[in-house]
């Protein structure tokens, strides 16, 4: 059995995915990790659709169509969901999307070539924040919830990453949870914030002010910050059916005693998330984009 806390933060995150990756099916089957996104006279009960919504809100951000056949890089891609979404709604985009979790990168190709995106869709094995390409590579770049994974409260190294990689007047778009300050949370609420993290193999989130301030120190320019919050909640409030759908069939396989720990925790999370997502004083989900 492995003690992950003698694990580095990289192992904690590869061995989570490797455990609990493909329980993301029980939130969405074509394996969307992030919230939705509700606009007004959507069903807020289709979970699905809510997902692709997200996924269509950061490629409207990206605005593609000032490029020619743009190379797209998803970073943090989980198993390229966000990539395929985007490569079907515009067909003359490159799609690269990277990922520490070996994994991933084995199924999410093979789904992208069960989707017949292979020739414009790849996945490839690599740290965001080290990335195997040249300076100015790619006209745009997003993360989906992926760069909370970063290193420290304000994702220095990540965005440095997202600067270098970028050409001059490329786009990015980022959608996460956020702290709304780095001063203490009171002791309750601090106990299911680092409960959370645990769960997600996560260190902390970014404080918005410092990775704005970063941002801007870097020389990402037109940046704009939305609070996308009200937004995302209609499919927070999926996250108790997911969960007990998830619970109930473990329990009519027989299996609830043989989860392993990656797999509790990935059922826990949301619902901490979800506590968290309430202390409005303290966190927020903004979706955030800019260029270099």
């Amino acid at each position: 059995m492995i003690t992950t806390k003698k694990l580095t933060a990289k192992q904690k995150i590869i061995h989570y995915f490797e455990g609990a990756g493909l329980d993301y099916y029980y939130w969405d089957k074509a394996f969307n990790m992030h919230f939705g996104y509700y606009r007004r006279g959507m069903n807020p009960f289709n979970l699905p659709k809510l997902l692709n919504q997200m996924n269509e809100e950061v490629l409207q951000r990206l605005y593609l169509e000032q490029y020619v056949d743009p190379t797209v890089l998803d970073l943090g891609c989980g198993l390229g969901a966000s990539s395929r979404y985007m490569a079907k709604a515009n067909q003359e985009a490159q799609f690269s999307g990277f990922t520490i979790t070996p994994w991933q990168v084995d199924f999410g190709n093979q789904l992208i070539k069960e989707e017949g995106l292979a020739e414009r869709v790849n996945l490839y094995e690599s740290d965001f924040a080290n990335l195997p390409l040249g300076d100015n590579s790619a006209e745009a770049a997003f993360a989906l919830e992926s760069a909370c994974y970063a290193k420290g409260n304000d994702k220095l190294e990540f965005a440095q990453e997202l600067y270098r990689v970028l050409k001059p007047g490329g786009r990015f778009v980022l959608t996460d949870g956020f702290r709304k300050h780095n001063n203490p949370l009171p002791s309750w609420l601090d106990k299911v914030y680092r409960k959370n993290m645990d769960c997600w193999a996560l260190t902390d989130l970014a404080d918005i002010n410092l990775f704005i301030a970063v941002l801007k120190k870097i020389g990402f320019r037109n940046i704009k910050v939305e609070d996308a919050s009200w937004r995302v909640a209609p499919s927070f409030a999926h996250i108790p059916f997911v969960t007990l759908r998830f619970w109930w069939d473990m329990w009519k396989k027989g299996t609830i005693g043989k989860l392993d720990q990656e797999r509790k925790n990935n059922a826990l999370a949301p619902a901490l998330g979800m506590i968290m997502g309430m202390s409005r004083k303290h966190f927020s989900y903004y979706i955030i984009s800019g260029e270099k």
